[in-house]
This record gives structure tokens, C-alpha cells and sequence, in this order.
């Protein structure tokens, strides 16, 4: 066996990943997601404007623009009111709209990726299978034995998935085959993989799902996924029955916001129909056994592909929003409230007050691929806010700054908790030695109704490893 071990700085995505995303923008259909209205309506309050920690965000090493501390102040103060500063705020004028100043919260939790692999060879060199594993370090500033506790329930999932050798044994089997049959062919060899992905990491919740993929011949590889979730404060696995103080109702009521969520377009679209259900169930497939996770969009259930939609459709998930949890009698001290960072839905009814005059906003988002006269296929997002079409607007950003393509995602994300507005991203990504590279691009809603194009950062916004300090390429 030869075994390699590295670091992994930034968020761990394999080809399979890759793939499956993909397979999710085309499942979307070869027309165009036309979202309706009158489909269920998904409230999200912007209520998510504190740090749950108890901790203040560090300042005294990045004062903000245009504010100075110590001797230096009153020359500050003088050289400002020259510029036309506000009096008010002691800073130069500058227009709250297109500000594009960055909360960044300290953190006390630090999660570091590692990734560990082996190849079997035949006695020729042939490579007969390789197994790898991708999982995460976490420690807790503070609190030594919270993190023990997470890593030491880490590592007894990777002992149990490397000690499982069934896949190994089917390379065997499948590479002798091949010699007995005197394939032309060569063997294409079997790959097995366990891939942690963080998807939490504050005070309160650090949650991970796990990823399995398996490649043993045939078309493509198999994948299934999993979370799991831990209290940051005490390193205990969260259990379903934790999350509220009455878990028949919970149960009861998450399950009636699912089968809401299943009826409409966007989910049909991807989902079998009743009678290929094959004797599952929406109840069945969403509540098994670590078919959930908490992320910084809210409870989040894992459909496998081929469990309520086709390989094509990918992993299907159901968000419940926590402003939505928080009527069902979820336990508080599992909100996210650092900021507000969540998925929207696909091709239904999203409210939401984006540029904070006490109004929400209706948004509708679905994508539309295009077959190009070269047999390549274009992605094109569709856009609207309370009836205003946006399309072109995005998809003009994209054609002029990406080198990548939109995907089948929208979220929010409040890049400054003090200024009233929550942004939409924009999520677009591209290979890059076989790595797939997210970058988010921010928009901001305007009180006159304006979308502005405000800027660009590598990674995906909502991962909780990529921190975003400040736009570019605006």
C-alpha cells in the first residue's frame, strides 16, 4: 500500500462533486424554471444580526475608513470635514448603497481539512483501487475538551469506513476478471472515498456531512451523504430529539414544511413521481438516520439520488429556515445568528427584506441551459424581485467578469450587519486542476428598487471556511 497524507487549506471538493453539481444545474431542465408565485411562499425575517457568542468583533487592529483612534483623531476629524464628511457619522461621504464594508466575526473555532489516501496495486503496478479520506481537525480555543470529543468521533468514523475492505476485494475480483477475459480494455480502477464537508462552525453548532463515493466499474461512480452535528460548548452529538423540547410536534411540523416544499415546481421537477417511488416515502427517506444537518441556512434533509429523484437530479435537499424553526419549538441554542447566510429556494416564492425598509421582497430565481451551435450548453440564471426582471443584469455580470459558469444557487448573505441591507450572491465555479473553485458574486437591492452589482470573492460565501474580508472586480 502506498499511503500520502496532506494538508488541505481551503474547502476539499472532488470530481465527483463536480460532477454531481453539474448533473443538479442540468436536472434543472432543458428549458426554462419558470418560478410561481403563487407556489409556497417561504418567509425569512432578517432577525439574524447578532453574534450569539457574546463576542464583539475585533476592531482596534482594522479601524473602519476614515476613523482614527489615539493622537492621530483630531487631524482625522479636520482632514474629514475638508472632504465633506457626514458630521454625524465622522466619516467622508460616501453612498450606503454601494458600501461594501465587511463584518468579520472572531472566531474561537478553528477547523483544519486533511486528507489521507492509499493505493492496492496488482503485482504488475496496476493500480486495483485507491481509498481515500478527507476529514476534518477541529479546536476549540477554550475548551480542549469539546474539540476531543469531536475529533475522537471523527476518527472512529474514519476507522470504521477504512476498515471496511469490500470495495478492495471487488477490485480483486474485477482486475483478475478482466485478465481472464482478455478484455482490450484496461482495467479502470475502483475508488472508494469518504469526504467531510463543513457546513457549521460557530458557538453554538459545529456540523459536518459526510460524503461517500464508490467507483467499481460500470457508468459512473455511487455517492450517498450523511450529517452530523455536534454542541460546540460540550462536543456531544446533536441528536434529533434534541433539537426540540417536544420532538412528536417537531417532527409533525418540519415534516408538513417538507411535504410544502416537495409540491412545488422546483422539487417536482427533480423528484420521481409517486409511483416510482418504489414504496419510500418523503417521512422515511428525510428522517432516517443522519439524514440531516444544521447549517448556516437552517435544518437541512438529504435526499441520495436515486431515494426521491434520479442519479441526474443529485442530492436533494429541504431547508427549513431558523425563522421558521423558531415557530415549531426549536432549541435556540442551536441558532445561527452570527448572520444572516442561507440558501434560497429554486423556482418558488422567497420573502425576504432585503434593503431593510420593513418590506420583504419577493424573489423568484430558476436557470434555463442553452445549447450552444458548438454542442456546448450555457446556464442562464432568471431573476426577478417583486416583479422586476433582472435576468439580463446577471447574466451580463457573468458573460463580463466570470471565467466559470452560474450555477443553480442564490443566497443571502449580510456582508455588514449594520447597514440594512442582506445581499444576494451569486454562485459560479470552474475546474481548476481538478478542483472545482467557487467565487461569489454580491448584488444589493436598493430602497428606489435597483439591483448594483457590488463585487467578487473567491470561495463560496456561505462555507464556513471561507472567510470574506472585502469584494473585488466591481
Amino acid at each position: 500500500m502506498k499511503k500520502k497524507t496532506r494538508s488541505i487549506p481551503d474547502k476539499l471538493c472532488t470530481v465527483l462533486l463536480c460532477t454531481a453539481l453539474s448533473c443538479a444545474v442540468c436536472a434543472c431542465g432543458a428549458g426554462t424554471d419558470t418560478p410561481d408565485a403563487s407556489e409556497t411562499d417561504i418567509s425569512q425575517d432578517n432577525t439574524t444580526k447578532t453574534d450569539t457568542s457574546g463576542q464583539t468583533p475585533d476592531t482596534s487592529q482594522d479601524p473602519a475608513p476614515n476613523q482614527s483612534t489615539g493622537q492621530n483623531a483630531e487631524n482625522a476629524t479636520d482632514e474629514n470635514n475638508a472632504a465633506g464628511a457626514d458630521t454625524e457619522t465622522g466619516t467622508q461621504d460616501s453612498d450606503p448603497e454601494t458600501d461594501t464594508t465587511v463584518s468579520v466575526f472572531p472566531s474561537h473555532i478553528q477547523i483544519k481539512m486533511q486528507r489521507e489516501e492509499e493505493d492496492l496495486t496488482a503485482d504488475d503496478g496496476t493500480i486495483l483501487c485507491t481509498t481515500s479520506y478527507a476529514y476534518p481537525v477541529v479546536s476549540i480555543e477554550g475548551n480542549d475538551d469539546a474539540a476531543g470529543k469531536i475529533n475522537a468521533d471523527i476518527r472512529s468514523r474514519i476507522d470504521s469506513f477504512t476498515a471496511n475492505t469490500e470495495v478492495k476485494e471487488w477490485a480483486k475480483e474485477g482486475y483478475e476478471y478482466n485478465l481472464e477475459d482478455g478484455s482490450e480494455y484496461p482495467f479502470l480502477s475502483y475508488y472508494d472515498d469518504m469526504t467531510f464537508g463543513v457546513q457549521r462552525a460557530d458557538s453554538n453548532v459545529i456540523s459536518f456531512t459526510i460524503t461517500f463515493y464508490s467507483f467499481t466499474g460500470g457508468a459512473h461512480g455511487n455517492y450517498t451523504t450523511q450529517g452530523v452535528n455536534y454542541n460546540a460548548k460540550t462536543g456531544e452529538q446533536i441528536a434529533f430529539a434534541d433539537l426540540s423540547d417536544d420532538a412528536d410536534a417537531f417532527h409533525e411540523d418540519t415534516l408538513a414544511f417538507n411535504q410544502a416544499l416537495a409540491k412545488t415546481e422546483a422539487y417536482q421537477m427533480r423528484m420521481f413521481s409517486e409511483d416510482m417511488l418504489a414504496g419510500v416515502s418523503l417521512e422515511t427517506v428525510l428522517y432516517a438516520e443522519g439524514a440531516w444537518y444544521l447549517s448556516t441556512s437552517g435544518l437541512t434533509f438529504i435526499s441520495d439520488p436515486y431515494a426521491l429523484g434520479p442519479y441526474a437530479a443529485g442530492t436533494i435537499e429541504f431547508i427549513i429556515p431558523y425563522t421558521d424553526l423558531a415557530g415549531m419549538g426549536f432549541n435556540e441554542s442551536y441558532t445561527y445568528a452570527d448572520r444572516t447566510a442561507m440558501k434560497l429556494l429554486t423556482g418558488t416564492a422567497n420573502s425576504f427584506d432585503l434593503n431593510g425598509d420593513g418590506e420583504k421582497e419577493t424573489i423568484l430565481f430558476g436557470t434555463e441551459t442553452v445549447a450552444e451551435e458548438d454542442d456546448t450548453y450555457t446556464t442562464l440564471l432568471h431573476l426577478s424581485i417583486d416583479d422586476v426582471d433582472f435576468t439580463d443584469q446577471c447574466n451580463d455580470v457573468f458573460q463580463k467578469v466570470s471565467t466559470g459558469y452560474p450555477m443553480d444557487q442564490i443566497s443571502l448573505f449580510d456582508l455588514n450587519v449594520d447597514d440594512g441591507f442582506t445581499e444576494l450572491v451569486l454562485l459560479s465555479g470552474e475546474s481548476e486542476d481538478d478542483n472545482f473553485v467557487y467565487s461569489s458574486y454580491f448584488f444589493r437591492y436598493t430602497k428606489d428598487g435597483r439591483l448594483l452589482y457590488l463585487g467578487i470573492a473567491k470561495g463560496d460565501a456561505l462555507d464556513p471556511l471561507v472567510t470574506i474580508t472585502e469584494l473585488s472586480g466591481n
